[in-house]
């Protein structure tokens, strides 16, 4: 057993320990995998996949309705392209970080 220091408030505990006892600053992400993002943002991007995957559900919610929305008018199809974009390269910019792209709740 090690001993870590938590990157939130900087307390010391145990590697073991699923959050930090004193903040609850959580660094695992659930389980959940940075791949799997990428693939989703890839595949269904534009219909806000990978932010259901990842805990934002009304950004999801917001994406989905102009990707869907996005089929007869061009603007909100082009603005969700671009977003989906953006959050691809914000997720391969922090592919050692997962605790900044998933919703720590």
């Amino acid at each position: 057993m090690a001993m870590v220091y938590c990157r939130e408030c900087g307390h010391k505990h145990s590697d073991r320990a699923k959050a930090c006892p004193k903040c609850g600053y959580c660094a695992i992400p659930n389980g959940k995998s940075i791949a799997v993002y990428l693939v989703l943002v890839w595949l269904l991007g534009i219909w806000g996949g990978h932010k259901f995957y990842a805990g934002k559900t009304t950004q999801a919610v917001i994406m989905l309705l102009m990707g869907t929305i996005g089929w007869l008018l061009i603007v909100p199809g082009v603005a969700v392209c671009v977003w989906a974009f953006v959050d691809f390269i914000i997720a391969l910019c922090n592919i050692n970080t997962p605790e900044k792209i998933f919703d720590s709740k």
